[in-house]
């Protein structure tokens, strides 16, 4: 297998991995799609000031760690809330003395995620319909994964892909009555299709399957909504 970086993804500035999508040229005993993202765990790219404090060795291994047992849970998942898995590995960089890098290979998830939809400094703009919609998939997402015994710790904007939605694409409409909102002609809030990435930093737990259940998630969402409307969306991480 060989992999070709195509373009390097957003994700957060303190974190050993880099994300890009691929091209990937598999041999004919690997079966995978030919387009996917590449994860790669890489200390050169460590933020230096986070070195200061943590081994970037231990935080390479901790965080492949993490995803894979993640991905590993998630298994019924994949596909529909979480990307597909198909593997991961270590790998050398020809041009850099063929030095040893880890990736994971996962799907390329069609969509944006809610921080590139809603800029943080202008979440402010978003209406309370729309909030109240987002928050609420965006929570429900969070339980359906917890369900599995994967308790996502880095429950940002950034982590949640919004999949294309058929109403915004098909013509021109105002989703809400709040004419300056930002997202009135970009969200449908009745086709909320959302995915979560990013698994580095998760809690595991016993899975519990209350946690996917209709009435039990409407419970915990209503104790925590309150919060995520008020700050979820300004979140910059």
């Amino acid at each position: 297998m060989s992999i070709t970086l195509d373009k390097r993804l957003d994700g957060s500035v303190d974190r050993v991995p880099h994300v890009w999508t691929a091209h990937v040229h598999a041999g004919a005993t690997i079966t995978c799609p030919s387009h996917l993202v590449a994860k790669i765990y890489d200390p050169v790219f460590f933020d230096d000031d986070e070195t200061r404090y943590d081994d970037p060795f231990y935080r390479r291994d901790h965080s492949i760690s993490s995803e894979v047992e993640a991905y590993r849970r998630l298994v019924p998942l994949q596909g529909t809330k979480v990307p597909r898995f198909y593997g991961h590995f270590a790998a050398m960089v020809p041009d850099q003395d063929s030095r040893t890098v880890f990736i994971l290979l996962l799907e390329e998830v069609p969509g944006r995620d809610l921080r590139a939809i809603v800029p943080p400094d202008e979440a402010k703009k978003v209406c309370s319909k729309h909030k109240e919609a987002i928050v609420d998939v965006a929570l429900r997402l969070f339980f359906d994964v917890r369900a599995y015994g994967v308790d996502q710790q880095d429950m940002v904007s950034r982590n949640i892909i919004l999949r294309p939605q058929k109403h915004v694409s098909a013509s021109p409409t105002q989703f809400c009555d709040t004419e300056r909102c930002l997202v009135a002609l970009d969200v449908d809030c009745s086709d909320l299709d959302m995915v979560m990435v990013d698994f580095e930093i998760v809690d595991f737990k016993e899975p519990d399957p209350s946690f996917s259940e209709q009435a039990e998630q409407r419970t915990k969402i209503e104790k925590i909504k309150p919060t995520y409307l008020r700050r979820w969306l300004q979140n910059g991480l």
